[in-house]
């Protein structure tokens, strides 16, 4: 059941387990989900790691007012520049009077940014009318114009407002990225993220998780028991059956994609997003409930498990053409997405599953 757990910070990072849970074998390591929030340009840098499930925030999602509120209200500025040189990463800092001007530079450039999502979102008009005029959307306009004003209105106001996968793009920089992420092997990616080697950034968010992780209070399951992030108690009394209860997970998980979870929202609506997800063919989320098995014989779990250790059964695998994307869509809506080019879909379609 639901467990989020303490916020442990680090830097310009936090993590928090949503949910640890214990296999009923000892031999079987435990499968733990994680919040964590970071610099959206750092995403990368998480993003190479293929035992971990995920699913996170996207820019195609959310409303571009609410990221320039977010923005506004909490921008990511980094706190230590280092001094240029061959490799990687620096070593030296800048000195204090560089360091001053550097995060100046940084700020001017996110101010830019924020106007100019502003006026490809079509100003003050096309916010408005994004957000039904709500107040928080009307204060963060007249922010805007004013800083638009001091900039010298250096942007054109679109009358028809671009749409927010390519107007929020400017912002990312600037921007806070939350992700939800499960897995059963953290020891790699711990291990590469929290090195002197790493940049300090993406330290923060490895040694936030680890703590989070060491800190665990997890709860024991017992054979054929579920791990089901974000799943409380008050929806267990809503909806009793355990399949449906796995979908919802998967949907609160999907969630993060555009909204948090500190609002109310009913089971029986994260069940139709659930619906919705599998039949186009978003099957991320789904990775994110598992099943404990006991008694498992490893070659068959291999297949169940996925990316996590043999023992767990991801929803997703019970799921048909869970690894076929080319299975739930039409060959009209490929055609389309490939421009038209009929050859290369056969040729999509010709490929290995």
């Amino acid at each position: 059941m639901l467990q989020l757990q303490e916020w442990h910070i680090v830097g310009h990072a936090q993590a928090r387990v949503v949910l640890q849970s214990l296999h009923p074998s000892k031999a079987v390591p435990p499968l733990t989900t994680l919040e964590v929030e970071f610099p959206r340009v750092y995403l990368a840098e998480f993003n190479t790691h293929t035992r971990l499930s995920r699913n996170s925030a996207s820019s195609r999602a959310i409303p571009v007012w609410k990221r320039l509120r977010a923005i506004i209200e909490r921008p990511y500025v980094p706190t230590s520049f280092g001094v240029n040189k061959p490799g990687m990463s620096s070593e030296l800092p800048l000195s204090d009077k560089e360091q001053e001007h550097a995060v100046e530079a940084w700020r001017i450039g996110m101010h830019y940014a924020c106007i100019q999502a502003f006026a490809l979102a079509g100003g003050t008009e096309g916010i408005l009318a994004d957000a039904k005029g709500s107040l928080e959307a009307q204060s963060l306009c007249l922010c805007m114009e004013e800083l638009s004003k001091e900039l010298g209105n250096p942007f054109p106001v679109l009358r028809n407002a671009v749409h927010k996968q390519h107007a929020n793009r400017v912002l990312e920089p600037y921007a806070y990225h939350t992700v939800v992420t499960t897995a059963t092997h953290w020891r790699n990616f711990l291990g590469l993220r929290a090195s002197k080697h790493a940049q300090p950034e993406a330290q923060d968010f490895g040694l936030a998780m680890a703590y989070a992780l060491k800190n665990a209070q997890p709860q024991q399951l017992r054979a054929g028991g579920l791990h089901l992030p974000y799943v409380s108690m008050e929806d267990v009394m809503e909806c009793a059956d355990e399949t449906q209860l796995a979908m919802a997970s998967s949907a609160k998980c999907a969630r993060v994609s555009y909204m948090t979870h500190d609002g109310v929202r009913s089971v029986v609506r994260d069940i139709e997003m659930a619906d919705g997800l599998k039949m186009n063919g978003h099957m991320s989320p789904f990775q994110h409930p598992a099943r404990a098995i006991h008694g498992y014989r490893k070659a068959s779990a291999r297949t169940l498990s996925g990316n996590y250790a043999p023992g767990w059964y991801q929803l997703r695998k019970q799921m048909e053409h869970e690894g076929d994307f080319s299975k739930l869509v039409s060959r009209d809506d490929l055609i389309v997405g490939c421009r038209e080019d009929e050859s290369l879909v056969d040729f999509i379609l010709g490929l290995p599953a």
